[in-house]
Parts: C-alpha cells; structure tokens; sequence
C-alpha cells in the first residue's frame, strides 16, 4: 500500500512537488520525532524484559551539545526511616553485562543486601526520618550517550535515580590551617578532577625546623576521602570533647537541593582519625552544629 500526499500549488506534470514552507517545516518535524523512536525501539529490543520479582528502568537522555564532558552517576537504593545523624548504605553488587550481538552494556543488582553503617550516638527519643539510602562503594559513573538508553534491572522494591555530572575547570578548594600545636594543616581537592565529585586530601606538616614562611615542607600524615561535591570550607572547632578542636570540611552537592555534608577529624602526632560525618544536611545547616548534636552521648535510660 503506498502513501500519497497532495499539496495545492503542485504542477502535476512536474516529479518534485514544492509545498507550501509551513508544511515543509511540519513534515520535517515529524519525520524527527517518527526516527527518534524508531532508533529508540529497535535499541530497546536488544534489552530482554525483566525476569519475575525485577523491573527494567530504562533512562533515556536528552541530546548535549558537548556529551564529552559529562558523566551519569547511577544512584541505586532505597527510601526508609533512620536516625538522622548516622551515615547508612546498602551491600550489594551492579553487574554490567554485555549483550550479544549488540554490543550494548546493560546494568543488573540482582539482590539489595543488608544496610550498614556508622555507629554514632543518638538520642533514642529523637524521631525518624525517610532517607533515600543508597548502595555503597565509590560512585558509579558512566560515559554520557544520548543516542543508547541506559537499562537498568533491579528488585522490584528498590529504586534507580541518576544525575548527570558535568567536568568544571575552575579553581579548586585549597585552605591552610595554624594548628593549635603550630603545625600546619592543607585542605584541598584532588587535581584534575571534576568540581562537583571526586576527592580531598587533609595533610599535616611539622614547623619545628621550617623556615619562616615555609610551612609546607616537612610533611608528618595526611588522609584522602572522597566527596560529594565541592569543599565549601574547613575550619577548626570544639566539638564537645577534651584536648584540641577538630578539623571540620563542609562540602556543598552540586544537586538541584545544594545539600551540605560535613566531615570532622581528630588530629593527632602522627595521625588523623575521622571522628564523625554526616550527609544530606539542609542547604542552610550549620555544619559544626550538626556535627555537635551528633556527637552528643544519648540520654539516660
């Protein structure tokens, strides 16, 4: 069966037809969208459906200008009620499959394991809370592609969210701290990273036999840890316990919510000890606070 199309205005003894700009345009347009999903179905064909007690989640991403510079972080987990001081996450294992004659990568969690995390004290009679808690480990970030869906299979109960990271070439957190000992503490996030999620190193240096202004050289211990977003500061402060302040970093999500977490540190002669953290704080926390509401021994029984 063949389609045919009259326009007014053609020349029936001419082959090309010539219609009127408006439908040109309207013809163009829809011959975009019908291509887009048919390039959208046939990709989808080559990912099986889900088994029984799974779901398919299937992201498809808008076109970018510049699609080299991003990344997707896959966020996998699940809403439930916590204290809201400990830092929690889920055990468990995202698979990444080849599939055959296709050449695509599909991602599988075949099972959420238990959740664990910090131990902190909390007060008992403080309420709960819903929090989105994820899997563990470093986060899983992969190559942006808007011309292949990303699928994802995961028990039914559990949840996939993703956000998109974009390279930042500005400049990074670097801060220097007098230590109450006269040594001298360097906050700063890791070179040639992205802004938005990478890491941060703390390191301590001995002024005992530096040269007046060289307070860097004689390095003694330093810790790294990844972050979440851009360090926004660091600064010392008494957290409630004897001896000197803790080293605290605030840390600024590049999200949508802009939400702070906060990492405290013990310093010691020749050590640095992560004394408490905390994540998903309001935009307009006080993060030393926050951390001082933590730390505090729960009530008597």
């Amino acid at each position: 069966m063949k389609l045919q199309t009259r326009f007014s205005g053609c020349t029936p003894k001419r082959v090309v037809c010539n219609p009127p700009s408006g439908a040109r345009l309207v013809i163009a347009l829809l011959a975009l969208v019908f291509a887009s999903l048919a390039v959208s179905a046939d990709n989808l064909k080559a990912f099986p459906p889900a088994e029984a007690g799974m779901v398919r989640h299937v992201i498809d991403l808008p076109q970018q200008q510049d699609e080299s510079a991003l990344k997707v972080e896959l966020i996998i987990g699940r809403t439930v009620k916590t204290d809201a001081a400990n830092r929690y996450f889920f055990l468990g294992t995202l698979e990444t499959e080849n599939i055959p004659g296709w050449g695509f990568e599909r991602y599988i969690l075949r099972k959420l394991g238990p959740m664990a995390g910090t131990l902190m004290a909390v007060d008992p009679d403080a309420p709960q809370v819903e929090r989105f808690i994820s899997l563990g480990g470093e986060p899983r970030l992969l190559r942006y592609n808007s011309r292949l869906p990303l699928v994802v299979y995961v028990p039914a109960e559990v949840e996939v969210r993703h956000r998109v990271w974009r390279a930042d070439t500005g400049p990074r957190f670097v801060h220097k701290l007098a230590l109450p000992d006269g040594r001298t503490a360097v906050v700063a996030e890791g070179e040639f990273e992205a802004r938005s999620i990478g890491s941060y190193s703390v390191r301590i240096y001995s002024t005992q036999n530096a040269q007046a202004g060289d307070d860097t050289t004689f390095f003694v211990v330093g810790i790294v840890r990844a972050r979440d977003g851009t360090v926004e500061k660091a600064l010392l402060a008494d957290l409630g316990k004897d001896g000197p302040p803790d080293l605290v970093v605030a840390i600024r999500s590049a999200g949508s919510g802009a939400y702070l977490s906060a990492d405290a540190y013990t310093i010691g002669k020749d050590k640095i000890a992560l004394r408490a953290t905390l994540s998903g704080l309001p935009a307009n926390a006080d993060p030393v606070a926050a951390l001082k509401s933590a730390l505090q021994e729960p009530r008597p029984q």
